[in-house]
């Protein structure tokens, strides 16, 4: 991912999704590439911003990556990264992602 790339996702997150952190934000993969994610791999609808902290935590601890699945940040193999949501820790709120950076408030009709 180049850094234009990036700023793109930073554009539409602007934060962590878990802790609103906007410092030290890289890129996660909501379907992992070695998970047949390599075809989903540069949509915008399956990379999200994290914390650098978070980010590591998703990866090695299973309370973390439980937490992840259970609100959208990591996916299996088969799920939607179009359909899915994500729910943004900060702001109380569930969105969709779409392919062009965008971002849609779904909160009344995911809860």
């Amino acid at each position: 991912m180049t850094p234009k790339q990036f700023a793109l996702f930073l554009a539409r997150d602007q934060r962590c999704y878990h802790c609103g952190s906007d410092t030290n934000l890289i890129p996660q993969h909501r379907i992992n590439r070695g998970m047949g994610g390599s075809k989903a791999r540069g949509r915008p609808s399956n990379v999200i911003s994290f914390c650098a902290l978070f980010n590591g935590l998703i990866e090695s601890d299973a309370n973390a990556a439980d937490l992840a699945r259970r609100r959208g940040w990591k996916l299996n193999s088969w799920d939607s990264t179009t359909e899915t949501p994500v729910f943004d820790s900060l702001s109380g709120k569930w969105f969709i992602l779409d392919d062009a950076y965008g971002r849609t408030d779904v909160t009344s009709y995911w809860e």
